[in-house]
């Protein structure tokens, strides 16, 4: 019986609950925060990998920031036509806004500010930064979408470009295809036989 108890024993140590039926693990987890888990995850990536991880804030803003810049954007190109610039564009939205990448507000103030302008943004804030991200968000699948369909259509091209170069040089085969049954018979023809021909 004795030995019956000490493998259960040995069977819940291992399995990382002490004997009272405590974890074990509950001490070490509650020395790590979200945050300290996270910067130490960006820290890491930044020394291995040269990659700077953004924090769920910096995303934001900046998913924020591209959709102003866009959507605005394609919104004076639609009223303004030929008297629009992109490069004149940005260089204005910098001016207000800050770059998509290093906005000069918090997000919820920028998304506030196409409230105003846009009745399908709501005028609640964080309803307000999410339509932006749905935007944005839309945007990016489009534009993925395009090279992908671009890409596609560059590679059908070309395969056609080979197989017309293929079609070329099978062309260019057929005119240096010499009917070797027609030399031959030029060749049976005897110097006597030419004479003949000749006399006639």
């Amino acid at each position: 019986m004795a030995t019956a108890s000490r493998r259960t024993t040995r069977a819940t140590s291992k399995n990382g609950a002490s004997t009272n039926g405590k974890s074990k693990t509950t001490k070490t987890s509650a020395k790590v925060t979200p945050e300290k888990l996270a910067s130490t995850l960006i820290a890491a990536a930044q020394k291995k990998f040269g990659v700077k991880l953004d924090t769920r804030e910096q995303r934001i803003a900046k998913k924020v920031g591209y959709a102003t810049r866009e959507r605005l954007g394609k919104n004076l190109l639609g009223l303004a036509k030929d008297d629009f610039s992109w490069d004149t564009w940005n260089k204005i939205f910098a001016k207000i806004f800050g770059e998509p990448t290093d906005l000069k507000y918090p997000p919820e103030i920028v998304a506030g500010a196409m409230a105003i302008i846009y009745h399908d943004v709501p005028t609640e804030p964080k309803a307000a930064v999410q339509a932006l991200i749905d935007y944005n968000d839309r945007s990016l699948e489009e534009r993925n979408r395009r090279e992908r369909e671009e890409r596609e259509n560059d590679d059908l091209n070309d395969i056609e470009e080979l197989l017309d170069e293929d079609n070329e040089l099978d062309e260019e085969e057929d005119l240096d295809f010499v009917d070797e049954d027609e030399d031959e018979d030029l060749e049976d023809f005897d110097d006597d036989e030419l004479d003949d021909f000749d006399e006639d």
